[in-house]
């Protein structure tokens, strides 16, 4: 990210004309405020101030004035400028309430707390996020089809991930890596690791800088889990490690079993313990349950892995080199239409439970489990089937509801539970097609 000292030389030189501060919704949607460069010092001595309403999404109940601080550490540029030559930077801010505290139902500052918390403990929780779209082109009669018909690590899309990758680097985020994912015209961006509240940062200016590059080359592009019908569904992968405050690996014991330490057997475990709960959080729209659970290689089970696709929580082998990698947890059920936010503090809280509570995981899936006999194995929970299940979980789930704060848990249950009732009453063309004439 840009040091803060090179944005107000930057600003001072006239270097952007124009400064989009971003934010979310509790339902993950990126909101925005363009603001005159000139306006920046004085918003970041006294705030910006917007509606507040925007951050309840479909839960909005009142009209609440708040303010906007810009984090200069999210600071980065569009590497393009404007149709008059004018040039554009974004940030990520921080919502306050009028008189500068932290509002409450901030989903930045639900993370910030998440970390603040682990901090406390004398633990550090790093992630590195890949994130999965699709691009879609204009069919020419007025629709859309899919860009390329590419599989996974194909060379397709005309060099598109080359130009995200400069994208992401301009705005600050330097990509570990860029790829065509399985289904057609689908992508995938890997995003370095960093401390957690960085890494959803980065996932947001991620967003940005995909749908900013397709829109320039006349595409769509979508973070809908499951877009295309049979085709693989678009993840947010998660790769969760955890460091002392000198930086020793907590998750990893090279002589353990799995290489994994008792600790990382505890954090383990509490992901697994609050992990249909964890769902209504990381898998948060009706469409996400299309990919979890389904035939594709989206997870089905509570339960975790070396290499099974069937399992929500995978353990990555590790590269050997001078400087050992920290043993990481990939969580496997998150997708990129969550709020990433509260998707990592959910997540941080569900594993910060297992350490306190010294929780032990059952056994991992074999890589062969999908090819065993129905049953054998013992007995498996399957991940919720739709998102009206998550959301009970949720419900019943004291500690992650005790992370998100009663704010932000109460805005999200009533924005979710309206997009599961309206959901239920729609009369699909699937229905229509089979029942009819038949019925």
């Amino acid at each position: 990210m840009t040091a803060a000292g090179d944005v107000w030389r930057g600003l001072e030189a006239g270097a952007w004309h124009f400064v989009d501060c971003q934010f979310t919704d509790v339902a993950g949607a990126v909101k925005s405020v363009v603001l005159p460069a000139g306006q920046v010092e004085e918003t970041l001595r006294y705030g910006h101030w917007f509606d507040g309403s925007a951050v309840e999404g479909d839960a909005r109940s009142m009209e609440t004035d708040l303010l906007l601080r810009p984090d200069l550490s999210s600071w980065g540029a569009l590497p393009w400028a404007g149709p008059d030559g004018q040039r554009t930077a974004r940030v990520t801010c921080d919502v306050l309430t009028t008189d500068g505290q932290p509002f409450p139902a901030d989903p930045r500052g639900v993370l910030r707390r998440a970390v603040q918390e682990a901090v406390a403990e004398g633990l550090r929780y790093n992630v590195a996020a890949a994130v999965q779209f699709y691009l879609f082109r204009p069919d020419g009669a007025g629709g859309s089809v899919p860009l390329d018909r590419g599989g996974a690590l194909d060379p397709a899309g005309a060099g598109i991930g080359g130009e995200v990758v400069n994208a992401l680097a301009s705005l600050g985020v330097p990509a570990a890596a860029t790829s065509h994912a399985a289904g057609p015209g689908q992508y995938e961006v890997v995003l370095p690791r960093l401390p957690a509240l960085a890494a959803a940062d980065a996932v947001l200016v991620c967003k940005f800088a995909i749908r900013s590059v397709a829109q320039r080359r006349g595409l769509q592009a979508t973070f809908m889990p499951v877009p295309v019908a049979g085709a693989a569904g678009s993840s947010l992968r998660l790769r969760q490690s955890v460091a002392r405050a000198g930086g020793a690996d907590v998750l990893g014991d090279a002589t353990a079993e799995w290489e994994l330490s008792p600790a990382g057997l505890a954090f383990l475990a509490g992901q697994l313990a609050h992990l249909p709960a964890l769902c209504a959080v990381s898998a948060p729209t009706v469409n996400s349950y299309k990919r979890l659970g389904g035939d594709g290689d989206g997870p089905r089970y509570r339960a975790w892995s070396r290499s099974a696709p069937q399992a929500a929580i995978r353990l990555p082998g590790r590269r050997r080199r001078a400087e050992p990698l920290p043993v990481e947890l990939e969580l496997r059920c998150a997708d990129p239409a969550c709020n990433p936010y509260l998707a990592l503090a959910a997540a941080l809280a569900a594993g910060l439970d297992g350490l306190r509570r010294g929780l032990t995981p059952p056994p991992p899936l074999a890589a062969d489990w999908g090819a065993r006999p129905a049953g054998a194995g013992g007995a498996l929970e399957p991940l919720p089937a739709a998102l009206g299940e998550a959301l009970a979980e949720l419900e019943r789930d004291g500690p992650l509801r005790e992370a998100l704060g009663p704010p932000v848990y109460e805005r999200l249950a009533l924005t979710k539970a309206r997009e599961w009732a309206a959901y239920q009453r729609q009369i699909s063309p699937w229905e229509l097609d089979r029942y009819f004439e038949s019925a």
